[in-house]
């Protein structure tokens, strides 16, 4: 009876009622107020409650300006398909090809297990390591694709710690039976301490029972013999569930930090993560005065905040499932060695797996030296203190873009085995099949709706009614902005959140008369400190597929990465990112949206 009710037939058909309800709720906004502003606002509800809701795919609902912008008069057809292919989205493109060669010919999997090698087999040095690879890949290629490449070599790990956990299972089984059975001398009952024996004398009726029937029936047993055989045995007991507990956290811990590591590792390049580059195309689209967000101008404040981040998460996760001590430190000075059972059963599966990976090969080579090229030219572009290879052009006509599709165009002509094979690096089906062309659909959007905003003076507008701020301090102002979009985005994109947020904040920046990027910077790291839900991002979903975790357990200590997160982005603009921004200052460039020298607020 109860699938025939209301609410069953709301949560079958829930996408279509949204679907339906979404621009019907909204309209009275731009009935009322017939201006291209409450235009812009209702087709920014309709798709933020889409995106939110994920009634249909984000790539999807993310072509709608295509279709509402011209109908509703706001920004011509022409214009919006311009949006979508930007310099950033070039960026974006020329990114995501190096990042599928490496994953075409398995080079992460080689530079992942060559380092983890490298770390040691230790459980809290293994764990470090594993975050280093992670994060370290993540800056190059999605965190998705990273999670999904080291979930595997995590669990062939886990399971190893699982076998050598069920011998010691079985070894304290046999010590069990072998306590049960023996008989201590009267001349070794000194060596037991009085408070082991009073605890343990209390511990279970069923052993009481068997004493005294022991004793009735003649067994030679003294009473301190008998209370020395139960203690050892109750021990053994105790031991045994410490030590599978333990296992289960350790566990834990070890499948958290693959995940948090991807989200946090994508905060250190331009490229890393979505965010940055709606960042990137926003600024060049709401203040195009304003100096560019090259490679090197973000990866110079965001890689300190990525590593420092990290080492507080390796030792946030230990703290809440394993424990710490200072002494589980002492691992990284030059005595410390790996003479364990258990890391030497780790390292040789690592070893395996890597060995099964043959020796390198030619297409290896080739798309390791096309990547560090990559890195090179970004990084050597403008490097801010000598002169780049850019300044040989024509000024601000060469960007990041530039070098990422010539090296994306060099995959398709390098031969995979020699120069006499025909097989090239990458196939143009085969980036069909894995490029993830969402993502360059939700810059876009974001692009459109940003231009929208300029031009129907929607920005302006928010501009005025965020004025009374000014009451709050701005470091306040950024601990809010932190820790709402912080739990915000565990229940909606990131890339989404950011497209959103981003135009709201350059208008909050104006009215409070701050540094945009005060403003905007903290909210774009924040949209990727996803670490509560399964659901807020794919590296958790990933993570909680394997079943070695629990929604509480991602929930609890989610919580807390979350809370340093906030406190950490807040620490970090706040000191090295405001010198290096010069966020002290008020800049001249911030005063140059159009809508500004036509309007004003009233």
């Amino acid at each position: 009876m109860s699938d025939y009710g209301i609410f069953p037939l709301i949560c079958r058909y829930k996408n279509v009622i949204i679907l339906a309800l979404a621009p019907l709720v909204f309209c009275p906004l731009p009935i009322l107020s017939n201006t291209m502003a409450s235009h812009t606002a209702y087709i920014i509800l309709v798709m933020a409650t889409f995106w939110i809701t994920e009634v249909t795919s984000l790539a999807v609902t993310s072509l709608l300006p295509l279709i509402l912008l011209p109908l509703f008069g706001i920004v011509k057809a022409s214009v919006v398909c311009l949006e979508y292919m930007r310099d950033t989205n070039v960026l974006l493109l020329g990114g995501l090809l190096i990042a599928v060669a490496i994953e075409e010919w398995n080079v992460h999997k080689r530079v992942a297990l060559k380092i983890l090698l490298f770390v040691g087999a230790q459980p809290r040095r293994l764990m470090l390591g594993f975050m280093i690879v992670t994060a370290f890949i993540s800056m190059w290629i999605t965190n998705t694709a990273t999670t999904a490449m080291m979930t595997p070599i995590m669990e062939a790990v886990l399971k190893e710690l699982d076998k050598y956990n069920s011998t010691e299972s079985v070894n304290l089984e046999s010590s069990k039976d072998f306590y049960n059975h023996a008989v201590i001398p009267n001349n070794e009952l000194k060596s037991a301490e009085p408070y082991e024996t009073k605890e343990l004398l209390t511990s279970n009726s069923n052993r009481n029972n068997m004493r005294d029937h022991e004793i009735e029936t003649g067994n030679e047993m003294t009473q301190s013999q008998i209370t020395i055989r139960e203690a050892s045995t109750s021990k053994i007991f105790e031991v045994d569930n410490i030590k599978k507990r333990k296992h289960k956290q350790l566990c834990k811990a070890m499948m958290l930090c693959i995940c948090y590591a991807a989200n946090i590792g994508g905060i250190g390049t331009l490229t890393g993560s979505a965010p940055q580059l709606v960042l990137k195309g926003q600024m060049e689209q709401i203040f195009p005065k304003a100096p560019a967000i090259s490679f090197i101008y973000w990866f110079v404040h965001a890689f300190p905040l990525m590593l420092v981040f990290l080492v507080i998460s390796w030792i946030y996760l230990q703290a809440v499932f394993i424990g710490i001590r200072w002494k589980h430190l002492s691992c990284f000075y030059r005595g410390c060695k790996e003479s364990s059972i258990k890391g030497k059963e780790l390292y040789l599966v690592m070893k395996q797996q890597y060995d099964a990976l043959g020796p390198v090969s030619f297409a290896e080579i080739e798309v390791m030296l096309s990547f560090l090229l990559l890195v090179v030219l970004w990084f050597f572009r403008e490097p801010s203190i000598f002169p780049g290879w850019g300044s040989f052009f024509k000024f601000q006509y060469v960007t990041d873009g530039t070098p990422a599709v010539l090296v994306g165009f060099l995959l398709f002509q390098l031969p995979s085995k020699a120069p006499n094979k025909p097989k090239r690096l990458l196939s143009w089906p085969r980036v069909q099949k894995v490029f993830p062309w969402d993502v360059l659909f939700l810059l876009g959007a974001g692009f459109a709706l940003a231009k929208a905003c300029e031009d129907s003076k929607l920005s302006l507008w928010l501009s005025c009614q965020l004025v009374g701020l000014k009451v709050l301090s701005p470091f306040l102002i950024v601990l809010i902005i932190s820790a709402m979009v912080t739990f915000l985005t565990e229940i909606t994109s990131n890339t989404a959140t950011a497209a959103i947020l981003l135009p709201v904040l350059a208008s909050l920046a104006q009215s409070v008369h701050v540094h945009p990027l005060y403003l905007m910077l903290p909210t774009t790291i924040c949209v990727s400190f996803a670490f509560m839900l399964p659901v807020a991002t794919p590296p958790n979903a990933i993570v909680f597929g394997t079943g070695r975790i629990m929604v509480k357990d991602m929930a609890l200590a989610g919580f807390g990465m979350n809370i340093l997160g906030i406190l950490l982005i807040t620490l970090s603009i706040n000191t090295w990112g405001y010198s290096y921004y010069d966020l002290k200052n008020y800049p001249t460039w911030a005063n140059s949206i159009k809508s500004n020298s036509s309007v004003r607020c009233v």
